[in-house]
């Protein structure tokens, strides 16, 4: 496909299903046309502003009040999406939250076909952190407004094109072909699947000892062991630990030869040039020896736990 469009959610609470804001970026061969943002008032039930929400993207309920509702800020996404797939930078998140919030206002789930900017991102550089900051850096763009839903759909889009050039195709569906990606989609029928590397890797892995038998395999932490540094602002270690057990993960003290994923929970957002902290050198060094290990902040941990 040559003309795509970038997707992200801003939500007001840990639930997936109450989004307060929606940026899209529209690409047209490899250049970026349009651009549409809305704040939306989360499903009734779910409107509530948890503070580490709001710390984060700083939209308040306040922000909301004559905001669209969710089933007419979905008109306007389908509307602007205008049946072209979809772009978004750990998609798990982006795409729960519209089936979360369908499902929490007895609508129907729209047809869609998406594909992740961030597991491409992976496929084509090394990086110690596979967020937005660090894979805007990677492609060459400085950026400095993550969290603002139109700024992070619109990074989505320029990662995706980076690679594009990159790997030498025009289309995504090039792009996915060459680097043995599936297309992620959803049905009114409420099926769905995610848009993930087919090739041997982390699909492949093994339920962890302890953890939950019947986690889902295609979720983004299942399989993987996960050290946890600093206080979580979120929940407690403790929940923290069980909610990693829950999805299939393992969660640990302490930096190993085996671990595959680095919570710092020191840094709000991770970006390019951050001073490391001693875990994150550890971190950085396993990667610089062959190590397949990345680095997370506290608000994409909250995202990979719920995608």
């Amino acid at each position: 496909m040559s003309s795509w469009v970038a997707i992200d959610f801003e939500t007001a609470n840990e639930h997936r299903g109450s989004p307060c804001s929606v940026g899209m970026t529209a690409v047209e061969g490899q250049v970026v046309t349009d651009t549409w943002t809305t704040l939306i008032q989360p499903p009734a039930g779910l409107g509530h502003f948890n503070p580490y929400n709001v710390r984060v993207h700083g939209i308040t309920a306040g922000d909301v009040a004559g905001a669209p509702e969710w089933k007419a800020a979905l008109a306007e996404i389908v509307a602007f999406a205008d049946g072209r797939p979809l772009v978004a930078h750990n998609a798990g998140f982006d795409f729960s939250v519209i089936r979360a919030a369908c499902d929490a206002e007895g609508i129907v789930w729209p047809e869609l076909r998406y594909t992740c900017s961030q597991v491409v991102a992976r496929r084509t550089w090394q990086l110690l952190s596979y967020g937005l900051p660090h894979c805007m850096d990677a492609a060459g763009h400085a950026f400095t407004d993550h969290h603002q839903a139109e700024a992070d759909s619109r990074a989505s889009a320029e990662i995706m094109l980076a690679v594009m050039r990159e790997s030498g195709t025009t289309t995504l569906d090039e792009l996915l072909d060459k680097h043995q990606i599936r297309w992620g989609s959803m049905t009114a029928d409420n099926q769905w699947r995610g848009s993930q590397y087919q090739g041997s890797g982390r699909r492949d892995r093994l339920p962890v000892p302890g953890a939950n038998p019947d986690a889902d395999p295609d979720g983004a932490l299942y399989g993987l062991t996960v050290c946890l540094t600093g206080t979580l602002t979120s929940m407690e270690r403790a929940e923290a630990f069980t909610r990693l057990a829950e999805v299939g993960a393992q969660p640990t003290k302490t930096m190993t030869k085996t671990t595959d994923l680095l919570v710092s929970a020191t840094q709000t957002q991770l970006k390019p040039g951050d001073t490391l902290s001693g875990k994150l050198k550890s971190a950085q060094a396993l990667l610089d020896a062959g190590q397949a290990i990345e680095v997370v902040d506290e608000d994409e941990f909250l995202r990979r736990l719920g995608a």
